[in-house]
């Protein structure tokens, strides 16, 4: 066995005083010899007497080595005794971990194991309803509670409370009858972290040159993406800077910005440089301050639209709710009406079939309409965003400022009203609207009225109408994805178009150089076929007051697989304003070659185009245990009306390394040729050091385990801690509960994992410390007799110069120890006595580099005062 998660070594020196934890090995041997001491009755006056309180008796008659020795197994007689005390644990309730708090733990009598004081209020806190449980109560069901020191397993029956000290883990489990109703992923805001102070520093750099008909370029490009934590403000910098042959090197600074999210409101407020939100008006980019809402902050099962479904049970009911033929989801209900309100989003909806089915077997069913717009909220969700700063646009010489709110409220299933305001420089916009969801689909229907004050001409004034629609159609499985429509007047202007049309007339420019649309249509269709495969349809079309002709695009494309992969086959039409036109048909094939897990796949596909048309076939795939490694080889024969035909080839290859991502690519063709290369990661720094990673996102892990060098963070592929004991998670999902696994695979041997799994749930932008528990040091398997050639006790217990438990005894003298020093000295102990113990010297010999081996084999001996030794020699 080359590696051990077991916990039961660090138990001896987590433990408080006075308390003990039984060793696994020790705990099986000596449970067998019980049973069967119990059996026979001619050992019955070396039984251990049982005590009234719980405690078990052994039989040691089994253990004796020599007459007159037995090994004192009345340390196991109570099992794991939990000192009084408070302890910081981790709470779980029903499966789920709900809090990481400090709970205070009370013995009933002394020398008893505590047990968790809970208060009334922390039970609460944890969703317990004690409404539930005091109508119970009245009904003789519950027992009466306290406040300060609540015996749940009493006063809620079928309860129970199990507390783990090796994990810190505090159990709680409680009939779902006495819980209060809460949303599916729900993490209370007490579990949502801050993380840790750090600073980070993303990098994006490569470099291309390219030959084409004789001249050479390169270019060079570096992206940077810089950030500092410090509690929970959250400080971030974007910028680039890109140099080529010939043009002078240029920085962009792309944002500057620091956010903080605010609980009670469910937002964040951004102070610096960001976007404005797109739910009500066209979204632009400003430097000011601006606090939105931030839907990650719900539970996934609570974000985007779902309709409430609503219904009454006659008896202890099961609901059913069904979309499109699938159950989506299931529940019990009790007597009376019911909710259910944390249905997950799905798309654009689809009508539910609502089942519910009573305890004597009937059933009754109603359909609940769902579809959504953009614009769709669930009842009693609020969405706001308010905006004060300057328009950030590099055409503009004149940089208005403005403020903008916005606000959108669910009412019911069927209503959701939304508007907002805008106020700049010479600029005033007001929008209202509302969406619908009803059986025929979802409408969103909103006006906006804009007034534009233009310098040296008269003042614009004018209103947009948008319409909306989506709808699935299940009878055909039909679904209409976005259907949207705006229509403007000639004087109506966006809050983007306004700014440049007054900076354009302040600088005595003509102000029809910005285009004004006129109307804009988007439809998309998608018809699924079954077995035969889907089709879908897209149209889109734009025109504007000030400028003639309409810019038109029309596609429509068929997908299916076959036997031995897939195809498509799409066709597209697009006419510009000015009358150009072009068509353009493709057909794509992928094939994989092999059945095996890094079976590349072979692509082809074929492009005829107004005047053109080309051929290119590719094959590319993954490689590496943890799919580190992507490659990707292609081959081009393309031809046009007014070139001879012209072929190319390329090849390109990604190596994710646990401490960045490579790239390199290479083409050439008959008159160009091209090579570039790149590298991409970040560069940590938080408490325990510097670390270098793969490119993070906004909201990130640190992994600490010391002396794991080598293990892997299975959730980000190729990542794996490095030589000082750290890695970096790249992404971490916000507000969620995130599961960090390591697989030991790859670490050394003399390394044991307490803990493979840590669980964490960050706030937007925080870095947090995953930590994990190790012990060090190399394992051995010590064959040590007594001087004398006695064997040692089975079963007694062995512990390192610390005092810390690292095994015990078993057949022959033997002893499996792990977290040993290459030199020292264990204490093997059978009894409480001084003379009931004896010690073990021993001397590891040098590590092999080579070594295959888990543990290595030793030979000493057990060298003690026991009276009885004394007595032999």
């Amino acid at each position: 066995m080359k590696h051990s998660h077991s916990r039961q070594s660090q138990a001896a020196t987590r433990q408080p005083a006075g308390s003990f934890v039984l060793n696994p090995v020790t705990s099986v041997v000596l449970s067998v010899f019980a049973v069967i001491g119990c059996a026979g009755s001619a050992h019955a006056d070396a039984a251990e007497p049982a005590e009234s309180n719980g405690a078990v008796a052994f039989d040691t008659t089994f253990l004796q080595v020599d007459p007159g020795e037995r090994v004192d197994v009345a340390r196991f007689a109570h099992g794991n005794v939990v000192s009084p005390g408070v302890y910081t644990v981790d709470i779980w309730v029903n499966d789920n971990r709900v809090a990481h708090d400090s709970v205070r733990f009370v013995a009933a009598h002394e020398g008893d194991s505590a047990r968790a004081c809970l208060s009334r209020k922390m039970l609460e806190g944890l969703g317990i309803d004690f409404a539930k449980i005091e109508a119970d109560r009245q009904q003789g069901a519950a027992q009466p509670t306290t406040d300060e020191c609540v015996d749940l397993s009493a006063v809620v029956s079928g309860a129970t409370v199990d507390f783990d000290f090796t994990e810190q883990k505090l159990a709680l489990s409680v009939p779902q009858k006495y819980m209060r109703n809460a949303a599916r992923g729900y993490v209370p805001p007490e579990l949502w972290d801050n993380g840790v102070n750090a600073g980070f520093l993303s990098y994006n750099a490569n470099a291309y040159q390219s030959n084409s008909g004789g001249a050479h370029s390169t270019q060079g490009y570096l992206g940077l993406n810089a950030g500092v934590n410090i509690g929970a403000w959250h400080f971030r910098h974007q910028s680039s800077v890109t140099a080529s042959t010939g043009q002078p090197t240029q920085f962009d600074n792309i944002a500057t910005y620091v956010q903080h999210d605010v609980t009670r409101l469910r937002s964040q407020v951004t102070l610096g440089d960001a976007q404005t939100t797109g739910d009500v008006f066209d979204s632009v980019s400003f430097r000011g301050a601006q606090i939105a809402t931030d839907d990650r902050m719900l539970p996934e099962s609570l974000r985007g639209y779902a309709p409430v479904v609503r219904g009454t049970a006659e008896s202890n009911a099961r609901v059913s709710v069904r979309q499109n033929g699938q159950v989506i989801y299931e529940t019990n209900v009790s007597p009376g009406p019911f909710e259910i309100r944390d249905l997950y989003a799905t798309g654009y909806g689809g009508n539910l079939d609502v089942t519910v089915t009573e305890a004597d077997g009937r059933t009754k069913s109603f359909t609940v309409p769902y579809a959504s717009v953009a614009q769709s909220l669930r009842p009693g969700t609020t969405r706001f965003a308010i905006t004060a700063g300057q328009l950030r646009d590099s055409s503009l010489q004149t940089k208005p400022g403005f403020t903008q709110f916005t606000l959108q409220r669910g009412l019911t299933n069927l209503v959701t009203l939304y508007g907002g305001a805008i106020a700049s420089n010479g600029y005033l916009a007001a929008n209202v609207g509302a969406a619908f969801n009803t059986k025929l689909g979802a409408f969103a229907a909103d006006i906006t009225s804009a007034r534009t004050e233009v310098p040296g001409y008269a003042t614009q004034q004018g209103q947009s109408l948008h319409i909306g629609y989506s709808k699935f159609i299940d009878p055909t499985d039909t679904n209409i994805a976005v259907a949207a429509y705006r229509y403007s007047d000639a004087g109506y202007l966006n809050l983007a178009d306004a700014a440049r049309t007054r900076d354009y007339a302040m600088r005595g420019g003509d102000s029809n150089a910005t285009y004004r649309e006129r109307g804009r249509l988007q439809l998309t269709v998608n018809q699924n076929l079954k077995d035969h495969g889907s089709v879908f349809v897209t149209v889109s079309s734009q025109h504007y007051w000030n400028r003639p002709g309409r810019d038109l695009f029309y596609q429509a494309g068929y997908s299916n697989s076959f036997r031995y992969g897939t195809y498509s086959v799409t066709a597209s039409r697009t006419r510009n304003s000015d009358g150009a036109l072009s068509n353009e048909i493709m057909v794509s094939t992928t094939i994989p070659i092999g059945h095996t897990q890094h079976a590349p796949m072979l692509s082809t596909n074929l492009n005829v185009g107004s005047g053109t048309s080309s051929m290119q076939a590719s094959i590319g795939g993954a490689a590496g245990e943890n799919n580190q490694y992507s490659y990707n080889a292609y081959g081009t024969v393309s031809q046009s009306s007014r070139q001879a035909v012209n072929a190319s080839a390329g090849m390109s290859g990604v190596y994710r390394a646990p401490y960045a991502q490579v790239t390199a690519s290479a083409s050439g063709g008959a008159r160009s040729s091209q090579m570039s290369a790149g590298v991409s990661g970040s560069i940590v720094a938080h408490p325990g050091g510097v670390t270098f990673s793969q490119t993070v996102g906004d909201t990130f892990g640190v992994v600490e385990a010391k002396g794991a060098e080598g293990a892997m963070v299975s959730s980000a592929t190729g990542v794996k801690v490095d030589s000082h004991g750290y890695a970096v998670v790249p992404y971490l999902m916000p507000y969620g509960m995130n599961t960090v696994d390591l697989d030991p695979k790859g670490t050394s041997t003399d390394v044991e994992f307490e803990s493979t799994s840590e669980r964490a749930v960050p706030r937007l932008g925080s870095v947090v410390m995953l930590k994990y528990k190790t012990v060090t040091g190399r394992a051995a398997l010590i064959r040590a007799p007594r001087l004398g050639g006695e064997t040692l006790p089975f079963g007694a217990d062995v512990v390192d110069a610390g005092g810390r438990n690292v095994g015990v005894v078993a057949q022959d003298s033997r002893i499996f120890a792990r977290g040993l020093e290459d030199n020292g000295t264990l204490t093997v102990k059978w009894g409480g006595e001084p003379g009931q113990q004896c010690s073990v010297k021993y001397s590891l010999p040098v590590k092999g580099g080579n070594s295959e081996t888990a543990y290595t084999s030793v030979e000493s001996h057990c060298a003690g005062t026991a009276p009885t030794l004394a007595a032999r020699n």
